[in-house]
Parts: C-alpha cells; sequence; structure tokens
C-alpha cells in the first residue's frame, strides 16, 4: 500500500478560491478524510477545530451516500450535522455571518430528514417492545405495531427519494456547506471565543432547564431543553477531542483549563449524558404514543402497558 502524504491542516485562512473545489470533485471524502488523520499536525485551537469539522463533514458526506443502508445512514447524517453545529457555535462570535449561514444550511438539511428519522425510531421502538411481549395477545398486537411502523417507514423513504434520487441534491449542499467551511477564519479563533461560546450555551441550557421541569413530559419546552443539554455535550465532546489532538503546549492547556471550568459549573459529563439521553428516551416514548393514536385497533393497543417506560 502506497504512503499517504497528508495535507497540511491550516495555521492560516483555508482556500477560498471556489474554482479549487466544486461539488462535483470525487477527492472531497477522502481529503478530508486524510486531513481529520493528520489532524494532530494542526497549530493552533481554531486550526484543530476546523480539522474536527472536516471530519464529520467526510462523515455526512458518507451518511448521505450509504445506500446499502440508507436508514442508519440518515442516523449518522443527522449526528454528524449535529456535531457540526455544535462545533461552529463554538465559534459563533469570531467567525461571522458565514458561519451563520452555513449552520442556517445544516438545520435545514437536518429538518428534511426529520420524517425519515422520526420513522426509524418508530421501528426501532416498536421492535423493542415486540422482544418484550409477554403473552400471545402482545405479541400480535405488537408485530401488527411494527408491520405498520415498517410499511411507513418504506413509504417515507420512497417519498425522499422520489424528490431526491440517492440524496444527491443533499450530498451537492454538503459540498457547499463544506465550501464556506473551508473559508471560515479558524485561525482567528482563541480561547476567550470558547469560553464566551461555552458559558452562552450552558446560560441556555439552565433557562431551558428551569422552563422544563415544570413542563409535562413530551412538551416543547422538554424537547428544547434537550435540545440545548445535546449541543452543550457536543461542544464537551469536541473540546475533549481537541485536547486529544493537540500536541502539548500553551494551546492544549487552554482547552484543559476551558474544560476544568465546564465541569466545575456543569458537573460531571456523565451526569449531562444520562439527562440528554432521558430526555431523548421520553421523546421517542412520546412519538410511538402520537403515532398509536393513528393505528388500527388491533396495533394501537399493543404497547399500552409499557408507554411509561
Amino acid at each position: 500500500m502506497p504512503a499517504v502524504t497528508c495535507p497540511s491542516i491550516p495555521s492560516a485562512t483555508p482556500p477560498s478560491d471556489a474554482s479549487e473545489r466544486t461539488a462535483s470533485k470525487p477527492s472531497r471524502d477522502e481529503d478530508a478524510s486524510a486531513r481529520a488523520v493528520c489532524s494532530g499536525a494542526a497549530a493552533g485551537l481554531g486550526a484543530g477545530l476546523y480539522a474536527i469539522a472536516v471530519h464529520d463533514l467526510a462523515a455526512l458526506a458518507a451518511a448521505l451516500a450509504d445506500d446499502a443502508s440508507p436508514h442508519r445512514g440518515v442516523h449518522e447524517a443527522r449526528k454528524a450535522i449535529r456535531r457540526l453545529r455544535a462545533i461552529l457555535q463554538l465559534g459563533h462570535a469570531r467567525l461571522g455571518r458565514r458561519a451563520a449561514a452555513a449552520d442556517a444550511a445544516l438545520a435545514q438539511l437536518a429538518d428534511g430528514l426529520s420524517d425519515l428519522r422520526d420513522a426509524q425510531v418508530l421501528v426501532d421502538l416498536a421492535g423493542r417492545y415486540l422482544r418484550d411481549a409477554t403473552d400471545e395477545h402482545q405479541r400480535r398486537g405488537r408485530t401488527a405495531l411494527r408491520r405498520q411502523l415498517l410499511s411507513d417507514r418504506r413509504m417515507a423513504l420512497a417519498r425522499a427519494r422520489l424528490h431526491d434520487p440517492g440524496f444527491a441534491a443533499r450530498r451537492t449542499e454538503v459540498a457547499r456547506i463544506g465550501r464556506i467551511v473551508d473559508r471560515l477564519p479558524w485561525p482567528r479563533l482563541d480561547a476567550n471565543d470558547l469560553e464566551r461560546a461555552l458559558a452562552h450555551s450552558q446560560r441556555r441550557a439552565e433557562r431551558a432547564g428551569e422552563r422544563a421541569r415544570r413542563a409535562d413530559p413530551g412538551s416543547e419546552r422538554r424537547h428544547r431543553w434537550r435540545r440545548r443539554l445535546r449541543r452543550l455535550r457536543m461542544q464537551w465532546v469536541a473540546l475533549k477531542t481537541l485536547r486529544k489532538r493537540l500536541p502539548d503546549g500553551d494551546d492544549r492547556r487552554e482547552v484543559a483549563t476551558l474544560l476544568a471550568g465546564l465541569r466545575r459549573r456543569t458537573g460531571p459529563f456523565s451526569a449531562l449524558a444520562m439527562t440528554v439521553d432521558t430526555l431523548g428516551a421520553e421523546q421517542d416514548r412520546q412519538l410511538l404514543q402520537a403515532v398509536q393514536s393513528r393505528l388500527p385497533p388491533a396495533a394501537a393497543t399493543a404497547p399500552s402497558s409499557v408507554a411509561g417506560r
């Protein structure tokens, strides 16, 4: 196997000449992956975050191209979008309007995949409920429920592919977003920018939590709390990844200081992650109950005994 020469991780603004990169350029994903592998050579906090963002862009493009497992691909694509948005928000104040435009485009891309994501979540939940059936009546009802949800999932994918065969338009949009990300002034980011962004994310999560604790399960306030906690968790993970990839020196020590401050103000990472997961499970149960109300009686009554699990 020939040796791979790592492309340089920029210590200045990434290439801004649009003629150097096109949406149809076949080597973009390979170049992005190679840059990410070599990200340990990055100089500076901004260059390090840029390398992580490039890796997530490659993961997003690959997930959308996953024809063998399209539903898994949608799930992975949405995760990559959330990671990218969390990174862009870390540099929001410094990266400027182009970063805001990339963030808005990613949000729109995620919204366009939400129906497919929900369809897959429902199939997974119905499968778990089927495995937990304790008698033949439950088994028949839950089997009918899962069969209906599998049909719904097939139709959701067919609709999506009818409007965007092979997700080609979405992949072209990812390439466009990638060119924006390349042109952002990453080297200008410093520890103060990241500290302000983390404090902002934390305040938003705290305010959302104060409102959500008094709200009913499944309410929009609970969903908002989860989204804001999840954003904070992903920013935390991005900084942990950055710390591991940076060489010993001032930049790495600054990231360690940021992480220590985050732990001091927020508590353990594991507690934050557990709250996000608990809220996510609550949201999924509410989604399944909403679908049950629209199904035939034999299927709709199936998992009522586990609706509150």
